[in-house]
């Protein structure tokens, strides 16, 4: 592994915090290295130190702050991820929660390539075949302007539509496709699936545009690289874009002990999820 200074490494992963929140620290400075690596190759620059150079010289330009900020993010997802979170989603959440509501409003929050947002249009169109045909809306947001891409164009490589993705599920939702340049094959998600989704770019530490209320948020995997006061400040906003009874999903590794009292913990099988706790009523 690159033996980073230490001068480089506290400029870059500071500008990652500030902008992000992720942080990198001494235990895991190889993975901030390795990114470092790619966008030195990706700016066609030797290494890293003539990266640095070139930044301490002319500043940091905002094609090399956009790569470095999305380079820091990690972007490992597959379809189905936990799947034990999609079965509370199919069997309790829709079954129960959506028959007092019109419109089911779900928010992805760190939907990095789109898997996440096509596996939940996925199980409403199971449901739907299944007799509960439920109006929904899937908001898909995150800070990558490159997953993004991906994300909302619906195309996937062989390698990634088999990550969690069952054939059957691939034959019926997804269509093979020809893409320049290339023999090997693509998928792109059905537009039945892609009408329902909606995807934005969105830094969840910065200021949010009024989404409206959603009955459910999805923010697997994002919280576990924030301090605490980011974490704190990310769970209070996500109450308070929840409907009444709404729910939070985390990633398997994080939780709210600490962090929050708006929410209580439900178990279901190995799914930890978070109900939104009644609003406390003011007596006059």
């Amino acid at each position: 592994m690159v033996d980073l200074p230490p001068e480089i490494f506290r400029y870059f992963s500071t500008v990652i915090e500030k902008e992000t929140g992720i942080q990198y620290l001494e235990a895991n400075s190889h993975l901030l290295v390795n990114r470092l690596q790619d966008l030195a190759r990706f700016l066609n620059f030797p290494d890293i130190a003539s990266l640095w150079s070139d930044v301490q010289k002319n500043g940091l330009n905002a094609m090399a702050k956009t790569q470095i900020l999305d380079l820091a993010t990690n972007n490992e997802t597959s379809f189905f991820r936990d799947p034990e979170v999609f079965e509370f989603f199919k069997n309790q959440f829709v079954q129960k929660f959506s028959a007092n509501v019109p419109m089911v409003r779900i928010w992805c929050a760190a939907t990095s390539t789109g898997q996440e947002p096509y596996t939940l249009a996925m199980i409403m169109a199971q449901l739907k075949e299944a007799g509960l045909a439920k109006s929904y809306q899937i908001l898909a947001t995150d800070i990558s302007e490159r997953v993004l891409k991906q994300a909302s164009q619906g195309v996937y490589s062989q390698l990634e539509i088999q990550r969690g993705l069952p054939a059957p599920l691939m034959i019926k939702y997804f269509e093979q496709i020809e893409t320049d340049g290339s023999h090997l094959p693509r998928y792109k998600a059905k537009a039945d699936l892609s009408a329902h989704i909606t995807f934005k770019k969105l830094n969840l530490l910065e200021p949010w545009p009024n989404f409206g209320t959603f009955d459910i948020v999805f923010c697997r995997n994002v919280l576990i690289y924030q301090n605490v006061e980011n974490k704190k400040r990310v769970i209070s906003r996500i109450a308070s874009v929840l409907a009444p009874g709404g729910y939070m999903v985390l990633g398997g590794a994080e939780s709210i002990l600490g962090l929050s009292t708006d929410f209580e913990t439900e178990q279901y099988g190995k799914a930890c999820v978070y109900k939104l706790k009644p609003k406390m009523a003011i007596s006059a």
